[in-house]
């Protein structure tokens, strides 16, 4: 009766090892697909941010370049500084 009994207790404790290694390969696998949606949404964000980034350094390059100022300049009638109209601006402890 001994040997039956030892025989069920390796039984179960079989029976309970192979569904605890289930269940945590189950949960193992969800936890990747996670982390596999989180990893390609980040990738998705980097790419969206690095084409908004090379937008904006385009549009900025766009509003100062030189060709686009002189022809502002002459629109609002400005041309280049005379002598005497030139004045440094300097902070309070710039001057002293």
């Amino acid at each position: 009766m001994s040997a039956f009994k030892g025989s069920i207790l390796t039984y179960f404790f079989a029976i309970g090892s192979v569904l605890l290694l289930s269940l945590s390969s189950v949960w193992l696998n969800i936890e990747r697909m996670d982390l596999a949606y989180d990893l390609n949404k980040m990738e998705k964000e980097l790419s969206n941010r690095t084409a908004l980034a090379s937008k904006l350094e385009l549009e900025r390059n766009n509003l100062i370049s030189p060709y686009r100022l002189k022809r502002l300049a002459a629109t609002y009638g400005l041309g280049p500084v005379g002598p005497g109209q030139m004045r440094l601006m300097t902070g309070p402890d710039q001057g002293k």
